[in-house]
């Protein structure tokens, strides 16, 4: 499974961020043997993210799965948007959706939009 992350600058919870990846974590199917999640920052996003691959690797191990976290940037993301099975953007309310989410959208990419 290929998980895509982006977020706002201003989003500082992880609680929400947390609730964003067992969403894309149900998703898992029995064939999958590794998670690999692409975040495109910025830093707290990234920071989010490596926190939670670090904390889950050992769980993942013992279920046969295998994590890992990718930094990449927001072009990157978009030329390879057919890989992405999920792409979570973050944000407070009210914000506008970056460029990159619209674009994932308008590919039919599944995208969930958290905001708090």
């Amino acid at each position: 499974m290929i998980i895509g992350v982006q977020g706002s600058s201003s989003f500082s919870d992880y609680q929400i961020f947390l609730r964003a990846m067992g969403t894309a974590l149900s998703m898992i199917g029995e064939k999958d043997k590794e998670i690999i999640i692409y975040s495109s920052g910025p830093h707290n996003i990234n920071a989010m993210t490596m926190e939670f691959v670090n904390i889950t690797e050992r769980s993942f191990k013992g279920r046969g799965l295998k994590v890992k976290m990718q930094k990449a940037p927001a072009s990157w993301l978009r030329s390879n948007h057919r890989m992405f099975d999920y792409f979570i953007y973050l944000s407070r309310p009210k914000e506008n959706l970056s460029p990159l989410a619209a674009y994932m959208e308008k590919k039919n990419v599944e995208v969930g939009i958290y905001r708090y």
